[in-house]
Formats: structure tokens, sequence, C-alpha cells
């Protein structure tokens, strides 16, 4: 591997693009998004797309519960992020003890290999971090997105002639036990953490950081452990330092010291924890982009949820989604316009103006006792970071390009793409 992996294979003159609306309150963080986009005239074709909650249902209405062919992705929305150069996706929603029903993102890791999960926590102007002497907080995650608990190698009940494999289970016979593998590759290891130092370089960053337990999971995190220390050698000529300790301390850290921190690698379930860490450290999951980057496809979606209650209210902070979309643009080369989302948004934050910050901004990071009743919608807080790109992004023009993006994330059964004859 060489280069910046968060960079597109093929730069273009235009791109296409897929978009994905996603489930309940990920239709209107879309809506936002795209406002923002809209305000930048940028050189890209959209194409429509569906997976999550709402193809479930549709699937389920078309084939009949229980049938096979019912899923949260449909085909067509895998044809769409094959024929595209990137792909735009919002919240969806995920619903516990559903027979069959299975994860849209989780099925699109594996079947795409996107073995890259990105999470930046950055502190932003106007939001500040919650921890004491304010430090100055940048840190990248970069957590393996396709094995570990992850690959999804469960038994239960365990088979009978699994309690002889190894010693260990000597002690579970005779006992009701379920059992997860933890699966970690030479390979699979190797290339995410090729994938951090690359990043490093490429960006001018000179710590890579890996958190594991090696100490005592020795033969998964001991893998990746011995790879990390491999691979940091082959960097140190480029001035970039490699340092490695234990996930539970790296939590500590990450509270006391945060600011220590700049490129972090690890195993797909202690980089799930520690990126949320981070996030909540500069201003939680309503401001926390990520992406998903394979070798042949990337999906960008923000780590905020779908908010199933506020779903078509306009209430939720865009704030994750349209860092999301900062994320998409850099990959495709488009870093001018991803600076300027950036710096759009900083202004609005601080700012601080009446009409322009969503509920959670007044309520969690203004103190403000009139929070409810001062907030700006989801689509408010957009237009005010659009008119920030743009000072014309407004009257006529602003009110065409909401009319616009409403239609491209209607939510009717009609609008739906996917399971279709």
């Amino acid at each position: 591997m060489s280069g910046n992996v968060l960079k597109v294979k093929e730069q273009k003159d235009r791109y296409k693009v897929c978009y994905m609306a996603g489930d309940d309150s990920g239709f209107d963080m879309m809506e936002g998004a795209l406002l923002v986009l809209e305000s930048l005239n940028l050189p890209i074709d959209w194409v429509r797309a569906d997976l999550g909650w709402c193809m479930w249902e549709k699937s389920n209405k078309k084939f009949g519960e229980g049938d096979p062919r019912c899923n949260t992705v449909p085909p067509e929305t895998i044809k769409s992020i094959r024929e595209t150069d990137a792909t735009l996706m919002a919240a969806i929603t995920s619903k516990a003890g559903v027979k069959g029903f299975k994860s849209a993102i989780l099925q699109m890791r594996q079947l795409f290999d996107l073995y890259i999960n990105i999470r930046p926590a950055k502190k932003l102007p106007g939001i500040g971090t919650p921890l004491a002497k304010d430090p100055n907080i940048d840190i990248v995650m970069f957590r393996e997105n396709t094995e570990d608990l992850y690959a999804a190698v469960e038994f239960y009940p365990l088979p009978e002639a699994m309690f002889d494999l190894h010693k260990g289970m000597e002690r579970f016979k005779g006992r009701e036990v379920a059992v997860s593998w933890r699966v970690f590759s030479k390979d699979g290891c190797e290339r995410i953490i090729r994938a951090a130092f690359e990043y490093a370089k490429a960006t001018g960053r000179k710590t890579v950081h890996c958190c594991n337990k090696a100490n005592v999971i020795r033969e998964t995190d001991g893998m990746m452990k011995r790879i990390f220390l491999a691979v940091a050698k082959e960097y140190e000529q480029f001035g970039i330092k490699g340092t490695e300790e234990n996930a539970d301390a790296t939590a500590m850290w990450f509270i006391k010291s945060p600011q220590d921190y700049s490129v972090v690698v690890a195993s797909n379930v202690f980089g799930d924890i520690l990126s949320d860490e981070a996030s909540q450290l500069t201003g939680g999951l309503g401001f926390a982009p990520s992406g998903n980057i394979g070798k042949d496809a990337a999906i960008f979606e923000p780590s905020s949820g779908s908010v199933p209650k506020y779903a078509h209210k306009y209430r939720v902070n865009p704030s994750a989604m349209i860092l999301t979309a900062k994320m998409m643009l850099e990959y495709l080369g488009l870093d001018e316009a991803g600076a300027k989302i950036e710096k759009a948004l900083g202004e609005v934050l601080t700012e601080d103006k009446a009409g322009t910050l969503t509920y959670d901004v007044l309520r969690d990071f203004r103190g403000d006792p009139e929070w409810e009743k001062n907030a700006a919608s989801t689509l408010d807080m957009a237009a005010a970071i659009a008119a920030k790109i743009d000072p014309a992004f407004s009257g006529d023009k602003l009110e065409a390009a909401k009319k616009k993006v409403h239609k491209m994330c209607a939510w009717s059964e009609a609008d739906l793409i996917g399971f279709d004859d």
C-alpha cells in the first residue's frame, strides 16, 4: 500500500456519487447535508440508493416474512455502490430481536471488504471539550472493520465437539455456553496498520499509536502488536514514531492527555469503544463523522444514530452528516470544498446566532434554559452553514435548493429504490 488511503484511486473532472438517505431522521440529516453541498456547486452527479430498515419493511411486504430474499440491502443498492466513485450514507435504524434481520452496514463492510473504519475526533470552534484545561484534540482513529468479534463467527448452543478443542473449555462442560470467535488474520492486521502509517505519512502526522491487550489476549492481540512493531520500524525513516500500549490505558489517557494522540490504530472492538470515547471529548456523536474504506469502494456515514423518535421532525443536529460529507469530498480530492464546509460550520457554531443552532447544541454546549423554544431545525442550521459558504445562498435560491434536496430524499414507499420488478 502506498499513498493516502483517503484518496480515490482515480481523480476525475466529474464524479458519480451514490447517496443513501437512510432511515427515520437519517433522511432529515441527509437533506441538511445535501443542502450544504448544493451551495458549493460541486462536479458531482448524484445517484440515489436505499438500505436499512425501510428496505427490510419493503422486502417483507413484497416477499413475505421469513422469505430468504428479505434483506436490509437490495441488489439495486449493491449495483449503485459498485458503479459510483463514492457513497454518502445517512444513519440507518436497526432493531434487536427481529428474526432474519441483518445489519445493512455490516453487510456492506463484508461485501466490499471495507477494512478501514476511520473516525476523526477534532475539537470544533464553539464546542470545545468537557475536559479541564481545554486540550487541543485532533485524533484520527483507524479501526479494523471486518474481523475480530465483528466477524460474526458465533455458536449457541455450542456443539459438544467444540468443548474438546481447547483445554480452557473443560470447566465449561455440562453448562449452557455461547461462544464468539475473535478472529484476527495476519494480512488483516497488517493492512489496517499500514493504512494508519500511510495516512500519517501523507498528512504529515508524526505518531501512530496501537492499542491492544497483548498482555492478556496473547494470540490475537499478540499478533497485532508484533506486526505493528515491525511495520513501525519501516516508517521511522519518514520521521514517524510508532508506540503501543494496553487499550484500557489508552482509554484512561484519552481523558488525561488526549492532545498527546494523533493517529490511533486498533482492532474492531477496541476501536469501536475508543472512537466513541474520543467523539465524546469533541462534542459527542452529533459531531462525529466516519468513513468505511476498502480497495474498491468507500462508504461515508455519520456515527450518530437515526433517532427514530424525531423522524421527519427536522430536530436533529446535521453536523455529523455534514462533516461526513466533508470527509467524502476530501476522499474525492475536492479538498478546497471540504475546507469550506469545516470553516463554515465553525463560524456558525462560534457566532451563536439566533435561529441557527439545533436543540442539542443549545442545551449541551450553551446551557440555554429555553433550548426547546430557541432551537433551530435541521434545515435551518444547514442553511446557515450554506450561507457562510455562499452569502448569495438565500431567498429564491435557497428555497429552490430546499425543494430539490427534499425531493432527493423523499421517503414514501414509491420513492424508495430497491426490490423493484
